[in-house]
């Protein structure tokens, strides 16, 4: 069946939960998320969504607007073109205390999923003041500015990461810069089991690809049985039971800042190592773990980094 694109707009004074409920009015139904947009301006927002139904359009135009009738916000579905776009307005977010960025990505955004995101950022009295979409080839990304609490934000949007498949990066307030950034892997939860001939090349490339970024590239484990030094990397850090002074140390050896400390791993495996960085990027651990026994060698979520890497 040829999908639909429709467009869904939805205006208001802005509150906690709207997101998240009119994401979920949209799970119910079979759509792609194509297209996205959230902007806040004084006590008003606005969210746009451009999505591809396989459905019925009437029964989504119903669920849309009696969400947002019951949210006391305004809503409208219309019909939009196959190469349509969500006009994507200029992007200033305020520098404030409580402010936080993140980044979701997935071959393919379903609309349960960032409802997801957002109603978890809602259960921790947080807000999204504004999102927007970027991709790539392979790769589409949500961008959010997030206010709130950001020890509360960060576990919760890594919490998200291991419900919804999607890989997400958290990080602080404020622009990217070009200052040099220490990328730290778990390798335990991420390349557990690999085969060095099978995923040495991909992680060798991985690692010079995220130097030409600006990082050095170290591993964390509890055992060195993993070898992470042949596989390209910059160092190789013993986890033992203060992960936080361990890479801080690193850190300190090669004139980093602590706040530009980088860490990959699994929503629940790697709980500690994602809360003791500067930037915590949750990965889909069961996808990393297949691509590392894969006979093929195949890498494909050190390209998810990759990605997040230059968004956040």
């Amino acid at each position: 069946m040829q999908p639909t694109s429709l467009l869904v707009t939805v205006t208001g004074r802005d509150r906690p939960g709207v997101t998240a409920v009119i994401f979920a009015a949209l799970a119910a139904h079979d759509v792609d998320v194509r297209d996205v947009v959230q902007s806040v301006s004084g006590e008003r927002a606005q969210l746009a969504i451009l999505v591809d139904l396989r459905g019925d359009p009437t029964a989504l135009r119903h669920s849309v607007t009696s969400t947002a009738k019951a949210f006391g916000v305004e809503s409208h579905v219309i019909t939009a073109g196959h190469d349509a776009h969500v006009v994507h307005s200029a992007r200033r977010p305020r520098s404030r205390p409580g402010r936080s960025r993140a980044v979701a990505v997935g071959t393919k955004l379903r609309a349960g999923a960032l409802g997801d995101i957002a109603r978890r950022v809602a259960d921790v009295g947080g807000n999204i003041e504004s999102m927007w979409q970027s991709s790539d080839d392979t790769f589409t990304g949500v961008e959010m500015s997030l206010d709130g609490e950001s020890s509360k934000l960060r576990p919760a949007l890594i919490a998200s990461a291991g419900e919804t498949g999607l890989d997400i990066a958290v990080g602080p307030p404020g622009p990217r810069t070009r200052e040099p950034r220490l990328l730290v892997l778990d390798a335990d939860a991420m390349l557990a089991g690999a085969a060095a001939s099978r995923v040495s090349s991909q992680v060798a490339t991985f690692a010079e690809a995220a130097r030409h970024s600006g990082c050095h590239v170290a591993a964390v484990a509890r055992n060195r049985a993993t070898e992470p030094a042949r596989l390209g990397l910059d160092a190789f850090v013993a986890m033992d039971d203060d992960p936080d002074g361990a890479l801080r140390g690193l850190a300190g050896e090669l004139d980093v800042p602590a706040s530009r400390i980088v860490a990959v791993g699994g929503a629940q495996d790697s709980a500690r190592l994602l809360a003791s960085a500067g930037t915590a990027i949750a990965v889909d651990t069961r996808a990393a773990q297949r691509a590392a026994t894969d006979s093929s060698g195949a890498a494909g979520f050190l390209d998810s980094v990759l990605y997040l890497l230059r968004r956040i």
